[in-house]
């Protein structure tokens, strides 16, 4: 009886650890994918794939670079927000360039 109790008392402290080891990696690990292109204007293809990406790496946030964006793209981003709540967060050159991040990024 002794060594169930054992048995059981570590898959229990295994379960629980594992449960610790989720939210602390969790917590410790918020990344978010960034796609930078040397287009002069990016379209919903690139949009596209980059939307696959944070999908199946199950991000909620990304952050997209480009000089420019097609009307297609922008359309496609806006779409992706309203079907999934994960956010494409489209900067530019000039806006970064200009130092106008701080109300994209809020």
């Amino acid at each position: 009886m002794a060594a169930r109790t054992e048995v059981r008392g570590s898959l229990i402290g295994t379960i629980i650890l594992d449960l610790v080891w989720r939210r602390v990696v969790g917590f410790l690990d918020p990344w978010y994918p960034i796609q930078v292109k040397q287009k002069d204007k990016v379209g919903r293809p690139d949009i596209d794939a980059f939307e696959a990406v944070m999908t199946r790496e199950d991000r909620s946030k990304g952050f997209f670079v480009s000089f420019d964006y097609t009307e297609g793209a922008l359309r496609e981003i806006d779409a992706f927000f309203r079907e999934s709540g994960k956010v494409i967060v489209a900067l530019t050159v000039r806006e970064i360039l200009d130092e106008q991040l701080a109300k994209k990024l809020a």
